[in-house]
């Protein structure tokens, strides 16, 4: 008994190299791993790792934000609270402005809203870590901790600064 023809190849010639060339790239990616071209290896650090939100301070070392709420409306985890004076009219620098860096997904739309450029994500401790750790920053910590400018605050020349090196 003879079988037909396309019972032993049920495709054309040109879709049989197809399929073989197809299966021959996708055992080779899965042998030597996905290529990487223009992303980074896996391990390598990242220039600027944004794991901080920092207040900038202007040069005469006042805080910059006058607590327009821009930040807070646009955020999508909600995890800035910022407590306005009671004269809601003058722009002035907030009474309290708390971050949750666990509930902070970085996306820097604050960052980016931001009219007075008082919001900045820098390199810095990590979020994760040890019991202890404060898991609610407040206006201090965020504008005049000592790791920024020996606790005088971050400026916006420093800020650049500091990105380029």
């Amino acid at each position: 008994m003879i079988l037909d023809r396309e019972i032993y190849f049920p495709y054309p010639f040109h879709k049989r190299v197809y399929l073989f060339i197809k299966k021959f790239f996708f055992i080779l990616v899965r042998f030597l791993g996905r290529p990487t071209w223009g992303r980074p290896k896996a391990g390598i650090k990242l220039e600027l790792e944004k794991q901080d939100m920092v207040l900038l301070v202007t040069d005469e070392g006042k805080i910059k934000c006058n607590s327009c709420n821009d930040c807070i409306s646009i955020c999508p985890t909600n995890c800035i609270d910022l407590v306005r004076p009671k004269d809601k009219d003058s722009p002035v620098t907030p009474i309290e402005f708390n971050f949750r860096p666990l509930e902070c997904m970085y996306c820097n739309l604050c960052e980016e809203i931001c009219p007075e450029d008082a919001l900045a994500f820098v390199s810095g401790e990590k979020v994760s870590g040890h019991s202890e750790q404060i898991w609610e920053r407040d206006i201090n910590y965020l504008s005049f901790r000592s790791s920024l400018n020996e606790g005088k605050g971050l400026t916006m020349q420093a800020l650049k600064d500091l990105r380029k090196s």
